[in-house]
């Protein structure tokens, strides 16, 4: 038995270590090609560099214009959390403690919006921004990003606020709070792995959101990322050492993000599964 259970964690190790192998290949392989002449990057498609081109990285971030597009994103994505992380906060926390009339039509209408596909509100989502003047403004990008994730953030929240005993809310309000200084002092703190699983998942979709900034912006100086970049892809399709370095600019930092947080993310994932 125990010759079995060895062989058995042996052969998951070793699958483990091939999913690992596959994932991250890619991206070395990425990062060696931005380190590459353009003629040692055809020559030597999947080796190592020879001999570090650090320029290509220089070159990348002046002519894609990395740094404005940086704090655009920035902007949209800090701009889009302060707004949807109280919004949905509330709403969850109303749906899964509040008894009111008509709150599993309300729940169910916000699901309805989980069920729709990005895709489908582009063109309304446009008509809108044309009447409410937001074309063209980081403004109007940060409103439409929050109105197309309010759904799934309370779908999240309410799921992890229901996993939360009843009898803390209680204790606090013999004590004296309010329900809503409850909710502020005694469940918020306890949110903390959802909230983080909250700005995780959606801060990093906003960032990587192509679409609705290729809808909405128009301006070279409040292009995006996602949107710069496609640009950048579209002029240096055969320069691929520079175009490899502009990627390793974008896509690292947020790896490095996710990296620091995923013991909150698949804590806040995992704990509305069961239900205290």
């Amino acid at each position: 038995m125990k010759t079995k259970k060895i062989a058995t964690r042996t052969l998951a190790y070793l699958a483990l270590l091939v999913v690992f192998l596959i994932i991250i290949y890619p991206v070395v392989w990425m990062i060696a090609g931005s380190l590459k002449t353009e003629q040692e990057f055809y020559q030597n498609v999947w080796g190592l560099p020879s001999q570090f081109q650090w320029d290509n990285y220089s070159r990348a971030w002046n002519h894609a214009k990395l740094g404005q597009k940086y704090v655009n994103s920035l902007l949209v994505t800090g701009g889009f959390l302060c707004i949807l992380l109280p919004v949905v906060c509330c709403a969850a926390y109303a749906i899964a403690r509040v008894q009111f009339k008509g709150k599993k039509w309300v729940f169910r209408y916000l699901l309805m919006g989980v069920m729709i596909p990005g895709g489908v509100l582009a063109i309304p989502s446009f008509a809108l921004a044309v009447k409410l003047s937001l074309v063209d403004t980081r403004t109007g990008l940060t409103l439409f990003c929050v109105a197309h994730s309010i759904a799934f953030g309370v779908f999240l929240m309410r799921s992890f606020f229901i996993s939360l005993p009843k009898s803390l809310e209680e204790a606090a309000m013999i004590d004296g709070c309010t329900r809503f200084g409850s909710f502020l002092r005694v469940i918020l703190p306890l949110s903390v792995p959802g909230l983080m699983t909250q700005v995780i998942y959606s801060g990093l979709n906003v960032w990587n959101n192509y679409l609705m900034a290729n809808l909405l912006i128009r301006s070279p100086e409040k292009q995006t990322l996602p949107l710069g970049l496609a640009i950048f892809t579209a002029e240096n399709n055969v320069k691929y050492p520079v175009l490899f370095a502009a990627l390793v600019c974008v896509t690292v930092p947020m790896l490095l993000v996710y990296i620091a947080g995923q013991k909150t993310f698949i804590a806040g994932m995992t704990a509305g599964a069961v239900k205290g």
